[in-house]
């Protein structure tokens, strides 16, 4: 059943990604009827939070800001990518205004759990790696990884472009165990998997979905689909947000 007035989508973005990554799904959405809101985390995008300093209750507090600021009863949280470890801590302290979490190909983990568990073993090792060997205790891909790993569908110009707008991820976020997991989710949710996704790669995805009981929603699309089709991803959003999830 769709309700006749949309909700509000709060768009929060993965690792080292910022508000920029939303614009164009913004754009559509407002098009489609749909009110949006992104921002950028703590550190990410042109926030100037120092890196070191930042850790997973920071990202939780940032989100639940965010969500405080937006001037609508019913609110549909998008947490793409790593985002997916703290949205249900945004809907466990807003259960009266959170209508829904959808996990846009993202890390969903039980109560305990840590981020950095949930990163396929062969990568887990670069991760420590790359975060020891930085000033700030972040980490960022070299640009040929980001670009197979992130936007493998763009060319090469736009994933440059992308690239360039990407921010050093501070790694605390990931070692820290999740307060509210899926386990303990206080509100309806959904699951988008991409089916082209490298990052997160479809039998890993059915993983996350399968872990908070969810069937995923399927479409084509890259890690980074809201950069590399962010019209499909609107339509698919927009969706969520005439969702009635009372019913």
């Amino acid at each position: 059943m769709e309700m006749t007035t949309p909700a509000h989508l709060l768009l929060v973005h993965g690792a080292s990604h910022g508000a920029w990554c939303w614009s164009s799904v913004i754009s559509e959405l407002d098009t489609l009827g749909v009110a949006s809101t992104a921002f950028d985390l703590p550190g990410s995008g042109l926030d100037q939070t120092p890196r070191q300093s930042i850790t997973l209750d920071n990202y939780v507090e940032a989100t639940i800001r965010q969500l405080d600021s937006i001037d609508a009863e019913n609110v549909v949280v998008v947490g793409h990518s790593l985002a997916g470890i703290t949205i249900p801590a945004v809907a466990a302290a807003r259960p009266e205004k959170v209508a829904a979490v959808v996990f846009l190909a993202g890390v969903v983990l039980n109560t305990k759990e840590r981020g950095i568990d949930s990163i396929p073993e062969d990568r887990r090792s670069t991760y420590f790696a790359m975060a020891q060997a930085s000033e700030d205790y972040t980490i960022l891909p070299a640009f040929d990884n980001a670009h197979r790993r992130f936007f493998s569908h763009l060319e090469s110009a736009q994933a440059q472009s992308a690239y360039s707008q990407l921010t050093p991820q501070p790694f605390e976020p990931y070692l820290s165990e999740v307060v509210h997991g899926v386990d303990s989710l206080v509100a309806p949710a959904a699951y988008v998997l991409l089916e082209q996704d490298v990052t997160f790669k479809p039998t890993l995805a059915s993983s996350f979905a399968q872990k908070g009981g969810l069937i995923p929603d399927r479409m084509q699309g890259d890690h980074c689909v809201m950069l590399s089709n962010p019209f499909a991803l609107a339509e698919k959003l927009s969706h969520y947000a005439y969702t009635d999830w009372d019913a």
